[in-house]
C-alpha cells in the first residue's frame, strides 16, 4: 500500500471537513484549480491513497483517502470547513459543487420511478418546443427531475428534434435550436427570440420571468400519488 502526503502541511490540526452519502463517507476536496468542490472517497485496498498532513487521529491506524476525486482528478488539498482553523479569506465549503462528482454520487442513490402523467407531460412539453421552439415546465420535484427531462428529450427526439433542458431556481426549461430552425421566418416573433435568450443568459427575475402562455405546470398533467 503507498502512501502519499497531501502537499498542503496545515499549521494547526484540522478537522476532516466530510459528508456521508448512502453509507460513505467523503471528503471535500480542492484539484488546484478553479473553484469547485469536488469529493473523494475512503481509501479502497489495492488503491492508491493519501493521508492528510494535519488532521489529528491515531496515525498508527489513520485516516486514508483515495488519490484522485470521484470524477477522476487529482486533488491538492482538503477543502476547508466552518471549523477549521486554517480558513482565511476562503469560503466554507458544505457541500461538492463538481457536477461529474455529484453524478457519481447519485448512481449510488435509488431511482425513484417515474409517476404517473411523465409520458404525458413530455408529449405535451414537445408539441410546444415544436410550436415555439422553447417552453418552461414550472414545480417539477426534485426527484423527478430527471425522469422528467429524459421523457422531453426523447418526446423531441421521436420528432426529428436535438433539445436542450436547464433549471432556472424551480423552472424546469426546454429549447431545441432545431425547432427554432424549423419555425416559419414570417411567423418567428420577438416572444420567441427573447425566450432563447433568456434561456441561455441562465438568468430568471420578475422582469424577464416568461410568460404564462409560455409555461406548462408540471402538476397539471402528473399525479405524484
Amino acid at each position: 500500500m503507498e502512501l502519499m502526503d497531501e502537499q498542503e502541511s496545515p499549521s494547526a490540526d484540522r478537522p476532516l471537513n466530510t459528508i456521508t452519502v448512502a453509507g460513505r463517507e467523503l471528503l471535500l476536496v480542492e484539484v488546484g484549480g478553479g473553484t469547485e468542490i469536488h469529493l473523494a472517497s475512503e481509501f479502497a485496498e489495492g488503491d492508491t491513497a493519501i493521508q492528510i498532513d494535519g488532521i489529528p487521529g491515531d496515525y498508527e491506524d489513520p485516516t486514508l483517502w483515495e488519490q484522485t476525486t470521484l470524477c477522476g482528478r487529482s486533488w491538492q488539498g482538503m477543502a476547508p470547513g466552518a471549523d477549521d482553523p486554517t480558513l482565511l479569506w476562503q469560503d466554507a465549503a458544505f457541500a461538492p459543487t463538481c457536477r461529474a462528482c455529484l453524478r457519481v454520487v447519485d448512481s449510488w442513490l435509488p431511482k425513484s420511478a417515474a409517476p404517473i402523467g411523465v409520458a404525458l407531460l413530455s408529449e405535451v412539453v414537445a408539441e410546444a418546443v415544436v410550436a415555439r421552439s422553447s417552453t418552461y415546465v414550472t414545480g417539477v420535484p426534485g426527484e423527478h427531475l430527471e425522469a422528467t427531462r429524459r421523457a422531453i428529450r426523447k418526446a423531441l427526439r421521436d420528432r426529428g428534434f436535438r433539445s436542450n433542458t436547464h433549471v432556472i431556481d424551480d423552472v424546469l426549461a426546454v429549447w431545441s435550436d432545431d425547432a427554432y430552425q424549423a419555425l416559419d421566418p414570417d411567423e418567428l416573433g420577438v416572444s420567441a427570440v427573447a425566450a432563447i435568450e433568456r434561456i441561455m443568459s441562465g438568468e430568471m427575475s420578475e422582469a424577464n420571468a416568461p410568460s404564462p402562455q409560455a409555461t406548462i405546470a408540471w402538476s397539471t398533467w402528473v399525479s405524484d400519488l
